[in-house]
């Protein structure tokens, strides 16, 4: 069972299970066809116990998340969710794997230079990263007891169908629209991995035989400057722009410096990320119809 298939990461999590043949539910709090309606943070317990009891899947995967919006409304989406999705696995599915997909945005920040692997110490800069936290620790805590759970901390997400929400999609949506971008501060670095790449890896993790490792970091394990990146997707446009540094949005962008080490998630399960930066800017920017890309 996906729950969160209606977004970036879990629509492309249910594509590659359905490529790959794998039976799944996808479940997703906007959207109905192909998926059924749930919304964790807002249901009664017993449908959701419903729902699982009636699937009894032997994997779930917890795509359910909020990266923006008044901090009541992170809470609802990063924390109460798991919790209500523990609860209901605890109960109806206990021989399920947990895979919760976290974020980067957990560690906050590091040295110039210097790799987040998955004994560094969270320290999070903003509402998000915190309720993220929260969320994930709660998954951490029921893996304590006995669960078979993991935290995959994603970094920076791109590629193909990115939303506003991500720098990428911004930038395009700003490119295709009016030629001018305006994403605040563009002086930060951060690990891109590619959207597929994460898929592989979330399904690597789901179809895994033994007992994992509690978290383990998705990255790529190289840091790039977010002005360079804006700067490519300003070449593939071939158009001239403008590029806007807006102060207010600065803090959006968090920590400085972020880079992951994945070392752990190569070790235990062989995966490693496939795809280039320079080949997930041109497919992101190829896939982004001309006119208004907003309505992801």
């Amino acid at each position: 069972m996906v729950f969160g298939a209606g977004g970036f990461l879990g629509a492309r999590i249910c594509a590659l299970l359905a490529d790959r043949g794998i039976e799944y539910r996808g479940l997703s709090r906007t959207r109905s066809e192909p998926y059924r309606r749930c919304d964790l943070a807002a249901m009664h317990p017993y449908a959701l116990d419903t729902q699982i009891g009636m699937y009894k899947p032997t994997v779930i995967v917890n795509a359910v998340g909020a990266t923006f919006g008044e901090p009541a409304d992170l809470v609802r989406a990063n924390v109460i969710a798991v919790e209500a999705l523990l609860a209901s696995v605890r109960d109806h599915a206990g021989h399920a794997r947990f895979v919760h997909l976290g974020s980067a945005a957990e560690y906050g920040g590091a040295p110039h230079g210097t790799s987040l692997s998955e004994e560094s110490a969270p320290r999070p800069l903003g509402p998000y990263g915190i309720t993220k936290l929260a969320g994930s620790e709660l998954v951490l805590r029921a893996q304590r007891a006995g669960a078979d759970a993991v935290v995959l901390r994603i970094f920076d997400v791109i590629g193909p169908g990115a939303p506003d929400s991500t720098l990428t999609g911004r930038v395009i949506r700003d490119l295709r629209s009016r030629q001018l971008i305006e994403v605040g501060s563009l002086d930060v670095w951060r690990d891109f991995v590619d959207v597929r790449d994460v898929a592989e890896a979330v399904l690597a993790v789901a179809l895994a035989d033994g007992k994992l490792p509690p978290v383990l970091n998705i990255g790529t394990g190289r840091a790039t400057l977010a002005r360079d990146l804006a700067g490519q997707l300003f070449e593939l446009s071939g158009q001239p722009a403008t590029i806007v540094d807006d102060t207010e949005q600065e803090t959006a962008l968090g920590a400085p410096w972020q880079q992951a080490d994945t070392t752990l998630i190569g070790d235990a399960l062989g995966w490693s990320p496939k795809i280039a930066l320079e080949q997930s800017l041109a497919d992101s920017w190829a896939d982004c119809p001309r006119g208004d890309p907003s309505d992801q």
